[in-house]
């Protein structure tokens, strides 16, 4: 019985081939994923989208500058919120502000948002759409 040792070796630089390609596609796929944590700032690489949280205190870094008193305190525990679409957020909620004679006031507020991208924290990655105060 006679041994081809050519064809053997076509075999197997066709199965190193193969391997080396499988080994590349990990490769991308792993940068890819990598480059997406990196971007993001999440813990979740498939979660692009910031939680209600992250919109309330952007919102508050929105809202802050248009208040006249300087001792200003929002209600964190008790806002709404909804999404208009994948990316345009709506806060409801109000803050209590001291005026120049002690006495507080009780503004409430709607905010809407549009994320822009990136770190979720971050008020430069939004944009105010709108914002009502009474």
């Amino acid at each position: 019985m006679e041994h081809n040792y050519l064809e053997d070796k076509k075999v197997k630089k066709k199965s190193a081939v193969k391997a080396i390609w499988l080994l590349a596609f990990f490769g991308i796929a792993f940068v890819v994923l990598l480059t997406k944590f990196a971007v993001s700032g999440s813990m979740n690489p498939f979660n692009g989208l910031p939680d209600s949280d992250a919109a309330y205190t952007v919102a508050k870094e929105y809202i802050a500058p248009t208040v006249l008193s300087s001792n200003v305190e929002f209600s964190d525990s008790e806002y709404k919120f909804a999404k208009k679409s994948d990316s345009v957020y709506v806060i409801k909620s109000f803050y209590t502000a001291k005026d120049g004679t002690g006495e507080r006031a009780k503004t409430n507020f709607t905010i809407t948002l549009k994320y822009n991208g990136g770190h979720a924290e971050s008020g430069k990655n939004w944009t105010m759409l709108n914002l009502d105060q009474d």
